[in-house]
């Protein structure tokens, strides 16, 4: 996969570094870690002095574990729903653009300014949809079919032209397109 690291002079490129989460991938086992604590938890109690047991902690400790249980599993619903989102409105928008670009990359000339935008337009959706993967809400063969999308109009030396202008604006978060040329 093509990745570019952001730079870590900025902020955003400091919490790109860093943050590498898969939260959809990392929580469906939330359940058995939570099972598996309160096995531990309960062995613990058991084989602890009876001195010293306290049978209201052991409670609330439990409690605790599946009250944590129960909000990641929220967290993890919330995320699955914004992955939907994620994919639709990107696909939506994608669908808007594609069968333009397409057009364009077949035709032979310069390309129109209504067309360059079209273009910029893309290149701006293609750098939200690298962010959102590098925060780990786009699943790594999701990203792999858009990347291999990007890559048929990375062979157009018109594009890449246009994406290399762009590039000097650094308003892409990082993001580098990846051209074949």
């Amino acid at each position: 996969m093509t990745e570019s690291r952001p730079t870590l002079d900025s902020l955003l490129g400091k919490s790109l570094a860093t943050f590498q989460a898969r939260p959809l991938r990392d929580r469906r086992s939330v359940w058995r870690w939570c099972a598996a604590a309160t096995i531990i938890l309960g062995l613990v109690y058991l084989v602890t002095p009876s001195g010293y047991r306290s049978g209201s902690l052991l409670v609330t400790a439990i409690g605790g574990l599946w009250a944590l249980a129960i909000y990641l599993h929220g967290q993890h619903a919330g995320d699955a729903r914004l992955v939907k989102e994620l994919l639709t409105e990107f696909n939506d928008r994608y669908d808007k653009l594609g069968t333009d670009l397409q057009f364009a990359v077949s035709t032979r000339g310069d390309f129109e300014k209504e067309t360059e935008l079209k273009f910029v337009r893309y290149f701006n959706l293609c750098a939200e949809e690298w962010l959102f993967w590098r925060a780990g809400y786009i699943y790594d063969p999701v990203w792999k079919a858009w990347e291999n999308g990007m890559k048929q109009y990375g062979r157009d030396r018109r594009v890449v032209d246009l994406w290399k202008n762009e590039e000097k604006t650094d308003s892409y978060y990082g993001f580098q397109f990846p051209c074949e040329m």
